[in-house]
């Protein structure tokens, strides 16, 4: 495929499908958690993943976190969310619906709604093969998705979360059956619906990435071949690099095993790395790398999928990921191409948007004093901008706030203070900036209820405060820690709670 991005580029196939994953999982505040949204949310990232270049969206909403027996909240809940699945169907996407293989919560959490529920805290595992225990969560999962019965695609992961030490294979394969079962039942157009077995840490392994996974991939694969007939696909699913969780194992295992054809390749963490901090990470080079390798496939397999769990503060990666397995001459585009592109597709100004989007890279001669009002007044004029989870209004507010953050912290360690004073001053105002872009997202960890730390903010914050740190002498050091008490409460009074 040649185009003007790269006249001189040999033709490569495209993907035939391109896929995105809306994990529902963490916890942020709203508009950044998908968790968070609400209906018009959802309908919106639809909308606007179909403009991208997107075909399929993924969700786990984690019904996992709706105990046994169903109660009439959770089944209005179930309900509720069923219109979603028909709204992301509505936009021209097939809607694949997620689960955990054999994980249900304790009873106790349902005194607060399911959107609210922190999981997997209370998490229970199901011995699937114990039919004590097997039986009435079989029946318990089976009754959920006889709501949410007009999913084009159920998914469920082979562990992380979910599994067991020793876990049978055939028990995996069952469950897949007893779904199929479930669809012939249920489903809304049983002929098309189909089960995906998402092949990623090894179905029966010890513990996630604790053994080597590859025996329990191919054993997954065998019973597979062998046990499951009728409308499936898989989703192995790849490390965004070699040595790293479970690198490209589970694709090399089912090419293998000969199922290329009827797989989709999931490129976890391309788009954006766990843990999730909010923040505009752009990953091009990484989504270039893993669309080259997979690309070699792309005349095999049947498709490619991306994720995030905090898509607004990644959305120029989510563009590019579509775009570059949509046309892979797209991958030789500059960063700066990339941007400006986007910026356009949204309609509005690319010399605001683009050092926004750049803002926790550059230095401070290219973040002006000026550019976080400039943001706040500007307008996204197009119909995608508008379909943005929180509005469009809010994206730019959002990239105002975390612009005016950083630009903060680089003046505050721009210099070496002049004295003791000067050194808390600096480091206080540091600090002060850190929280206020904390204050926007809420984030705390993986679910609610953890604390405000150092983990939970962005890398090059981080590296930012404490390389300027490291330069201060031993009488800047105690004047800082002797303003710890002052410090400290500005900032509660200011932003962070107690």
């Amino acid at each position: 495929m040649r185009n003007a991005v790269c006249p001189n580029c040999p033709a490569r196939p495209p993907f035939r499908s391109v896929g995105f994953y809306l994990h529902a999982g963490w916890d942020y505040r709203h508009p950044f958690a998908v968790r968070s949204w609400t209906p018009a949310d959802y309908a919106g990232m639809f909308q606007l993943l179909k403009g991208f270049g997107y075909d399929r969206v993924m969700m786990w909403p984690v019904v996992e976190a709706i105990p046994m027996p169903l109660s009439d909240a959770d089944r209005a809940s179930l309900v509720a969310f069923r219109d979603t699945i028909q709204a992301a169907r509505t936009a021209g996407l097939e809607a694949w619906f997620v689960q955990a293989a054999n994980l249900t919560t304790d009873p106790s959490v349902a005194a607060k709604p399911w959107r609210d529920r922190v999981f997997p805290a209370g998490a229970k595992t199901i011995r699937l093969d114990d039919p004590a225990q097997a039986e009435p969560w079989l029946a318990h999962r089976a009754a959920m998705m006889a709501i949410l019965d007009n999913a084009d695609a159920y998914v469920t992961i082979d562990g992380d979360p979910g599994g067991y030490a020793q876990a049978d294979p055939q028990d995996w394969v069952k469950m897949f059956r007893a779904d199929q079962a479930t669809i012939a039942a249920h489903g809304t157009h049983p002929d098309r619906q189909k089960v995906i077995p998402w092949l990623w840490c090894g179905w029966g392994t010890k513990g996630v990435w604790a053994e080597p996974i590859r025996p329990f991939l191919d054993a997954e694969l065998a019973a597979i071949k062998e046990g499951l007939s009728g409308n499936w696909e898989l989703l192995p699913g790849r490390s965004h690099r070699e040595g790293w969780a479970n690198g490209r194992l589970p694709v090399q295992a089912t090419a293998d095993a000969g199922l290329l054809d009827r797989s989709t390749i999931f490129c976890y963490e391309a788009i954006e790395f766990e843990p999730s901090i909010p923040q505009a990470k752009l990953q091009f080079d990484l989504i270039r790398a893993n669309l080259a390798e997979e690309g070699r496939l792309a005349g095999t397999v049947r498709g490619v999928f991306g994720n995030a769990q905090q898509p607004l503060m990644v959305l120029p990666n989510i563009w590019f990921f579509a775009q570059a397995a949509r046309n892979p001459a797209y991958r030789s585009a500059t960063d700066e191409q990339i941007l400006r592109d986007l910026a356009q597709a949204l309609g509005g100004p690319a010399e605001l948007l683009v050092p926004a989007w750049q803002c926790m890279t550059l230095p401070l001669d290219r973040l002006p004093a000026e550019l976080p009002e400039a943001l706040r007044r500007a307008k996204l004029a197009s119909p995608l901008a508008a379909s943005l989870p929180g509005g469009p209004q809010r994206y730019l507010d959002i990239l105002a706030a975390q612009v005016e953050s950083q630009r903060r912290i680089l003046v505050a360690t721009s210099q070496s203070p002049a004295d003791g004073a000067d050194a808390a001053a600096r480091m206080t105002e540091a600090l002060a900036a850190v929280a206020q872009w904390w204050d926007q997202h809420g984030y705390v960890g993986g679910a609610s209820g953890g604390r405000v730390a150092w983990n939970v903010v962005p890398d090059r914050q981080r590296e930012l405060v404490a390389a300027w740190a490291k330069t201060l002498d031993a009488g800047q050091v105690a004047a800082i820690r002797a303003a710890v008490p002052e410090a400290a409460q500005h900032l509660l009074e200011g932003i962070l709670p107690r």
